[in-house]
């Protein structure tokens, strides 16, 4: 019997367990030690953290265990976050995925899904670098066959934060890299909903909880005490992050003719624009990760080995 262990130690730090590719159990840790959205402390600058979730597997030994993260940029950090834990969870073999990120967001919905065919759409904050330490992937599009067991990936947006980064080019430098074997785009600004991060201190949420400020934008025109002003601008965000995501289900259908859609990645946590993306597209069946966070990442990377997808 195959026993993969997948653990996502960034935020949502998750476990997911299979046994010959079928997901038998699955744990966050913040519902164990109740710190909501949980990353795991830095292992250089504070204690090394016991992990609650590990106890409940500490008589089994994995076949694997399969870590995956978003991109830090810092691979001495990451290693010594996977040295904490490997010394807390009994594996004979052990794989870190740096560069996978999106793709585990769409084998998790994948898995989830039962289509045997889909196209993968993922919507996210950030997850690995591309191109270079600059570029973060935002947007990507993947064809995906369980028969074959293959992800293909065909389109990815990467976007960079650090807006001086282009020189005097600030506003219309968008390039197709020829030497990737799939469409890529690079930006100087972010996604629609990340533009909105520093509007959300304003609108009482932590920073950078963009998803937050988003939510909110159904009490525009009903009475509440909240801001008028703030929900105007999530509003705006909202609306912005919708049209986006229209587009980009519109290039994932130039990709290919197959109407099963999986959405993943944290910005399909939006479930007032989901139901709308529904009935704009009334001829595809969606399917919605039910994990979209990065929570899911974990099922997605050890459903990956389990399974042998190639990539």
């Amino acid at each position: 019997m195959r026993k993969v262990l997948g653990i996502n130690f960034s935020h949502h730090c998750s476990f997911a367990y299979f046994e010959n590719g079928i997901l038998k159990e699955y744990y966050e840790e913040d519902r164990f030690n109740k710190i909501k959205y949980f990353e795991p402390p830095d292992p250089f600058y504070e204690e090394p953290y016991e992990y609650q979730v590990l106890k409940k597997f500490k008589d089994i030994t994995f076949d694997a265990v399969v870590f995956v993260s978003f991109d830090r940029g810092n691979a001495l950090v990451d290693k010594a976050y996977i040295e904490n834990i490997i010394k807390q969870v009994k594996g004979n073999d052990v794989k870190y995925y740096i560069r996978e990120h999106h793709v585990f967001h769409a084998v998790s919905g994948f898995y989830f899904s039962k289509f045997e065919e889909a196209i993968a759409v993922i919507s996210d904050g950030g997850g690995a670098r591309v191109y270079s330490h600059y570029f973060k992937e935002m947007e990507s599009i993947f064809l995906m066959s369980k028969q074959k067991q293959k992800i293909t990936k065909v389109y990815q947006k990467a976007s960079c934060n650090q807006i001086y980064f282009f020189g005097e080019d600030k506003h219309s430098y968008i390039k197709k890299m020829e030497e990737f074997n799939y469409d890529l785009e690079l930006i100087n600004q972010p996604i629609a909903g990340r533009k909105y991060m520093n509007y959300t201190i304003e609108a009482g949420f932590d920073s950078g909880e963009e998803g937050q400020l988003m939510g909110i934008a159904a009490y525009k025109d009903k009475k509440t005490d909240l801001d008028k002003n703030v929900l105007e601008i999530a509003n705006k965000a909202q609306e912005e992050t919708l049209q986006e995501k229209i587009e980009l289900i519109e290039k994932a259908l130039t990709y290919s003719n197959c109407k099963n859609i999986v959405l993943s990645g944290g910005y399909h946590l939006n479930c007032a624009n989901n139901f709308k993306l529904v009935k704009h597209f009334p001829k595809l069946n969606f399917f919605v990760d039910p994990i979209a966070h990065d929570g899911g990442t974990a099922v997605g990377a050890a459903y990956y080995y389990a399974k042998n997808f190639k990539n």
